[in-house]
């Protein structure tokens, strides 16, 4: 199972086009465990033959039931009305206080931005931003100054990531593409493994020929320097105070927007409204995939 069918379960967008799906059900409350029981039928029901979800855990949270499930080793946190009626693929927080939602949106201006993506390689959500946030990269492409960090914790020399070690094997990989070739070939090797590759990185190898990288190189530099290029992440990240993928930041401010996956126009906007003097570039209009959300999620 490649990472695009992953996160089109995770975006709300497997089944039925939107964030949200109807069951039908009589009564008017059930059970956490009838109410995981049935959203778990109904995923494995609709989900890529071969692919199974496995029920982790169930909760009450906010008067529903949060369910967090596994699918092709990978975890998400779904939820369930308590009658059984609609499943959510993610939760949108209302309690943002005032000064939080203010911080959002006041991206201070300067000459050219810079903008910093944080991710886990294997976040669905991460991988939902990266590809959202390329078409507007090769339209602003030098104008800003792109960065990417990956969310990692070194201790005594062991590097860990949410989604395991072929994780943090993929993370050192990107940053040593980015490292040794720039950022053209990193988007051009990363885009290609979060559509193409499985959960474990398995095709790397493909997404290093189809961008043209030396696969012995990647292999040396992972090897020699992917400790201290985690380490480097790792400081850079916890400066920041980033736990979750994806993360925006522009002018050292936290932006909102980058859980708008799908939809481009609205991560050129929030770049654009940090230049002093915009570019003709930020006129454009970017299309928008099929595949938008506008949900919180995120791993963390």
């Amino acid at each position: 199972m490649n990472k695009k069918t992953l996160i089109v379960f995770v975006a709300g967008i497997l089944i039925g086009g939107g964030a949200f799906y109807g069951f039908q059900y009589s009564h008017e409350g059930i059970s956490a465990q009838k109410a995981a029981d049935k959203a778990l039928n109904f995923i494995n029901n609709n989900i890529e033959e071969g692919v199974t979800a496995s029920l982790l855990d169930v909760s009450e949270t906010s008067g529903v039931y949060k369910i967090h499930i596994e699918i092709a080793n990978r975890e998400y946190e779904s939820y369930v009305t308590k009658d059984g009626k609609l499943l959510f693929s993610s939760g949108i927080s209302l309690t943002s206080t005032q000064e939080e939602n203010q911080a959002a949106t006041s991206i201070p201006q300067t000459k050219k931005p810079k903008v910093e993506l944080f991710v886990m390689s294997f976040c669905p959500y991460g991988n939902q931003a990266e590809n959202t946030m390329l078409p507007v990269y090769n339209l602003l492409k030098d104008k800003v100054d792109w960065n990417i960090h990956y969310i990692v914790n070194v201790s005594n020399g062991n590097v860990s990531s949410l989604h395991g070690q072929p994780e943090v094997d993929q993370n050192k990989r990107e940053a040593c593409v980015l490292q040794e070739w720039g950022m053209d070939k990193w988007w051009q090797f990363t885009t290609y493994v979060n559509d193409n590759c499985g959960s474990n990185g398995s095709c790397w190898r493909e997404a290093a020929e189809n961008a043209g990288l030396d696969i012995s190189a990647i292999t040396n530099c992972v090897s020699s320097e992917g400790l201290s290029l985690m380490k480097n992440e790792a400081s850079v990240t916890n400066e920041a105070g980033v736990n979750g993928s994806p993360t925006l930041i522009i002018n050292g401010v936290k932006t909102n927007s980058v859980y708008h996956y799908g939809n481009s126009q609205a991560y050129l906007g929030a770049v654009c409204s940090a230049f002093e003097s915009a570019p003709e570039e930020c006129s454009q209009q970017l299309p928008t995939s099929g595949n938008t959300s506008s949900g919180s999620g995120s791993c963390q």
